[in-house]
């Protein structure tokens, strides 16, 4: 039988864990620029305080359209399958990723000081 005092308890522990998952990640800072990396090569390396549009075109055809505007980066376009990497969020912070598996796409967010050393599950 689950007792008032249970409840509390496992409220505080989900408070608790929010909070301390809200805290890890409005402490990242912002990046200074975009390193974009295809089919395993470096690609170019862009500031994210200058829009533009960037086109990478793979050797096998295959291409992602590349936005960045207002300090963030995102994938306005992709002629790969599942479109996850267009649907992803735009990134603006030190660390954050955009990935594009079937075109081999990796786009990072670099420049800035990294809030954490590493995070491991």
């Amino acid at each position: 039988m689950i007792k008032k005092a249970d409840l509390i308890l496992a409220a505080a522990f989900i408070i608790a864990g929010l909070a301390a998952s809200y805290l890890l990640t409005s402490g990242s800072n912002p990046g200074k620029e975009l390193e974009i990396s295809s089919q395993g090569r470096l690609y170019g390396t862009y500031s994210l305080l200058e829009d533009r549009t960037i086109r990478v075109e793979t050797s096998d055809g295959h291409f992602n359209v590349v936005c960045i505007r207002d300090g963030s980066a995102y994938v306005r376009k992709s002629d790969c399958a599942g479109q996850d990497c267009v649907h992803s969020h735009e990134i603006s912070r030190n660390g954050e990723t955009i990935v594009c598996l079937p075109n081999k796409l990796l786009l990072e967010v670099k420049g800035g000081e990294k809030a954490y050393d590493s995070i491991s599950k």
